[in-house]
């Protein structure tokens, strides 16, 4: 499917191109900006208030709703068929940088935690809504854009969550603007449970003279072993588990009284989802038996389902033909992004990426620099193309 574009259509997004091009060291200057800012999911606010500043810079009025979310939107020319677009990206970033927090560059690289995920597709997005503005662009559908918060880790991307609640219903389609890699095509959520476990033995004590109470650290491990020991099924479909953030009392002549980690489980398949989740509550039960004086508690932060929508699916189809026209490879692939809200309510959502990066969630992050001017074509052009023609 080729997207429904006119020559008009083609010679703006032409011109719009060569801009990106000849301002791609302004962009990176930007990226380095917004960088700069330390996001750590919970902790967002100051990186809305500039986002909120840099959109007022070029008359965009945004508003700030009760989570954080920064939010701006474009009305559709008028007309009697119009859909409403929802193009967002995240701004919080999987880690704490610290109050040493520097961005550095060489002649190829930008380095420091969030310049790729998710710097560059806050950029994109500032940048998308900054050419639709000056080129003074309308559409015939709605558009709301959005910077969300909590979309990493234990934020359980609590800003799309509520930016779904709040406008579900009127959305029809999703451009969700990521970090890396260009030609990114994600159609597909892997299935995600993630939960905290907490071990309070209510005793503790001194290692030699309460030596035989129950230990906290010691419980936490037992379970982390059993589970551990879990088969996964064989299927062609991937399916992995990790424990995190451990985190014990106690000194080394003291008996642990509280213990705790973070638990997660991914799979592209329900069925095993399921399987290991039914496991992992089953280990616990079996501990909860042996002591029955220890309280063994598990928070659930994040559950959502494997969905896949078919490649063939129009959006995906716009995304691709955009791409090719830029001559970027699409891969189709699986991801867990703020997308996984949309899809799994049955709004076709596409992911795309923006950058190339690598060591992402981590302080040793790092992003190439020649082709990010490249990834904001594609999704300035992914979104004027869905805008225009979906």
């Amino acid at each position: 499917m080729k997207v429904n574009m006119n020559i008009e259509d083609d010679t703006l997004i032409e011109q719009i191109n060569k801009e990106i091009t000849n301002k791609k060291l302004l962009l990176l200057s930007l990226l380095k900006e917004v960088a700069s800012i330390p996001s750590p999911t919970g902790s967002e606010q100051q990186k809305m208030l500039f986002l909120k500043k840099k959109l007022k810079e070029i008359d965009i009025t945004a508003s700030i709703d009760s989570i954080g979310n920064c939010i701006a939107k474009l009305p559709a020319k008028k007309t009697k068929s119009k859909k409403t677009i929802l193009v967002v990206a995240h701004a919080d970033t999987a880690c704490d940088p610290g109050k040493d927090h520097k961005i550095t560059e060489d002649a190829k690289y930008i380095y420091g935690h969030g310049v790729c995920d998710n710097s560059a597709g806050v950029t994109a997005l500032l940048s998308i809504i900054s050419l639709i503005k000056k080129y003074k662009i309308t559409f015939s559908n709605d558009l709301i854009f959005v910077f969300t918060v909590g979309e990493e880790g234990l934020g359980g991307k609590r800003g799309m969550k509520q930016i779904i609640k709040d406008y579900g219903s009127r959305i029809d389609a999703v451009v969700n603007i990521e970090s890396h890699h260009i030609g990114r095509v994600t159609n597909q959520v892997i299935g995600q449970y993630r939960s905290e476990l907490l071990i309070d033995t209510k005793m503790g004590g001194h290692s030699f003279r309460d030596f035989g109470r129950p230990n906290a650290n010691v419980v936490l491990a037992q379970i982390i072993s059993d589970f551990s020991c879990f088969k996964l099924p064989k299927t062609k479909e991937k399916t992995t588990f990790n424990f995190g953030q451990i985190k014990g009392e106690g000194s080394i002549n003291a008996i642990a009284k509280n213990s705790s980690c973070l638990f997660e489980i991914r799979s592209e398949n329900n069925e095993t989802l399921k399987k290991a989740k039914q496991t992992f509550k089953l280990i616990l039960e079996k501990y909860r038996k042996l002591h029955p004086d220890i309280e063994i508690t598990e928070n659930v932060s994040v559950e959502v389902p494997a969905v896949i929508f078919p490649s063939s699916h129009r959006i995906y189809k716009i995304t691709m033909d955009v791409q090719k026209k830029l001559g970027i490879a699409s891969k189709i692939n699986a991801g867990n992004t703020d997308g996984d809200v949309s899809l799994a309510k049955g709004i076709p959502t596409v992911t795309i990426g923006t950058s190339e990066g690598w060591n992402t969630h981590s302080l040793n992050e790092y992003m190439d620099k020649k082709l990010f001017h490249l990834g904001i074509k594609q999704a300035f052009g992914v979104v004027y193309a869905v805008a225009s023609s979906y």
